[in-house]
């Protein structure tokens, strides 16, 4: 009985030791200004959607992305994976890979991912598709 009121009283105080409010340290660095890309293309599938999109994003110059979206059950959301090239200047061409999840709330696509870049860099965008609009907004912020 002694062992179990013991073992009570440290599981009840744990979240002290532990929770030291890890959400209030966290901050992420913008990579660059918020960019507005236009969807190319759009390919429907039972098990998988490939949205296509070019635009300007600061650093990466012109750039041209593919994403494909998987289903889950409610079809209102899954998992995502793409490839990204940015040509930065006439010798200097930008690669990316990524994944993440999305969700859609209405008419607009919400992903949210972690990109690995040519170059070492990491992001984690934020993006949003607005699909009446046809246009993504990418917020990148630096992981590395």
């Amino acid at each position: 009985m002694k062992t179990l009121l013991i073992a009570m009283m440290l599981l009840a105080l744990s979240h002290a030791a532990v929770g030291d409010n890890h959400a209030s340290k966290l901050t992420l660095e913008k990579r660059q200004a918020d960019s507005v890309m236009m969807v190319t293309n759009v390919d429907l599938g039972d098990e998988v959607t490939t949205i296509s999109a070019k635009g300007k994003l600061g650093v990466y110059g012109t750039v041209y992305v593919t994403y494909n979206l998987t289903y889950n059950a409610d079809r209102a959301s899954g998992f995502v994976t793409g490839q990204g090239r940015g040509a930065v200047d006439k010798d200097t061409v930008a690669a990316g890979a990524f994944r993440g999840i999305w969700t859609r709330e209405g008419s607009i696509v919400k992903i949210r991912q972690m990109v690995q870049i040519s170059d070492g860099g990491q992001n984690m965008d934020i993006i949003d598709i607005d699909m009446l609009k046809d246009t993504f907004v990418i917020k990148a912020y630096k992981v590395r």
